[in-house]
């Protein structure tokens, strides 16, 4: 498959293209749909007090296996 020109432009201007693995894995949930789905549900939860915040954080956390260092940002 071809470089798509813009890529090809950063390149050429000695830019990386190129992404961490955080940010692969941002992107990659971002465009899943059952991640999305799951995070908008998750909200409803919280909100209309089914779940505690902390524990539905921590559940969806562990079943998309995402962590988070502390003191990070």
């Amino acid at each position: 498959m071809p470089t798509p020109p813009r890529r090809r432009q950063r390149r050429a201007d000695g830019l990386s293209g190129a992404l961490g693995r955080a940010d692969f894995a941002a992107e990659f949930l971002r465009r899943n749909r059952t991640y999305r789905a799951e995070h908008k549900q998750m909200q409803q939860r919280i909100a209309s007090g089914a779940v505690a915040q902390s524990a539905a954080e921590m559940a969806f956390a562990r079943r998309w296996g995402l962590s988070f260092r502390y003191g990070a940002g």
